[in-house]
């Protein structure tokens, strides 16, 4: 089976408009089945305005359709701590961070590759 329960995920809702805002959802996976997850975890949003990103405090189950081509779901580590996990901007990147052991840069450009050409 591709997923299994304990797996954890960071699910990102594909920005389809220049104006969305970007939405992300951090969660381990309670059940999967023909291309459908259940996810229990956090809700994390950006603000459009200030460019920061914080997180909802409660924990949510949603229900998401791998399959429906609107979303990019990332496997994380299993053992990662999800009640750690923060998404930090700037004006450069977006780096999601748990702890002090783990990072992913989750920037849409590769700034620091144009950066160092040249």
């Amino acid at each position: 089976m591709l997923l299994q329960s304990e797996d954890k995920l960071l699910v990102v809702h594909r920005r389809l408009f220049e104006r969305d805002g970007s939405r992300f959802f951090i969660g381990r996976v309670e059940d999967f089945d023909a291309g459908i997850v259940r996810v229990a975890g956090y809700t994390f949003v950006r603000d459009p305005v200030g460019g920061t990103v914080s997180r909802k405090n409660d924990v949510r189950t949603k229900l998401f359709s791998l399959s429906s081509g609107t979303l990019m779901a990332y496997v994380l580590p299993r053992d990662l701590d999800l009640t750690s996990a923060r998404l930090v901007a700037d004006e450069a990147s977006l780096t999601l961070t748990a702890g002090s052991s783990f990072r992913m840069d989750l920037s849409e450009w590769a700034h620091s590759a144009y950066m160092r050409v040249g």
